[in-house]
């Protein structure tokens, strides 16, 4: 069931449009999310800085990659990385009792608790591993280009 091509491609959708919509709804905020990324107290100044200006962008590739299919596992892989980062962010924020209410995950957009937004990185997470595991390529450009170039290359 976990293996049907149709969820791996459900999951591809849905997570791929969710990291196209925060990074597309974050890119023209790049100074407010760099404040609240300092707001975690996780990063020194400078790397939470070069983090804030790389995040939309990256998030916008890798929700590219994930939709078109290309570099699958790869795309899935870092996609999980960055939700886990999330959520350990937001459970350190949590734990050590910082007043960071609300969550900038999609920038003003749509603006959400931070409590809630933990919960859409476990779901997130959990869609990546899916992703990731499954080894098909059911409507993949990746997959695709990958049966050309083998066609061409022959026996």
């Amino acid at each position: 069931m976990l293996s049907h091509p149709y969820l791996t491609l459900g999951s591809r959708i849905f997570l791929g449009g969710v990291f196209i919509f925060a990074g597309m709804a974050k890119q023209p905020y790049i100074a407010t999310l760099i404040g609240e990324i300092n707001q975690y107290h996780i990063l020194p100044r400078s790397l939470a800085t070069a983090y804030g200006y790389v995040l939309p962008p990256l998030e916008i590739a890798l929700g590219a990659f994930l939709i078109l299919g290309i570099f699958l596992r790869a795309s899935a892989s870092v996609s999980g990385l960055m939700v886990l980062s999330f959520a350990i962010a937001k459970c350190y924020a949590l734990a050590r009792g910082l007043d960071i209410e609300m969550c900038s995950c999609f920038g003003p957009a749509v603006p959400l608790l931070s409590v809630h937004s933990l919960a859409i990185d476990f779901v997130l997470l959990a869609l990546a591993l899916q992703i990731a595991f499954h080894r098909g390529q059911f409507l993949s450009l990746g997959g695709w280009l990958s049966h050309r170039i083998k066609s061409r290359q022959g026996p």
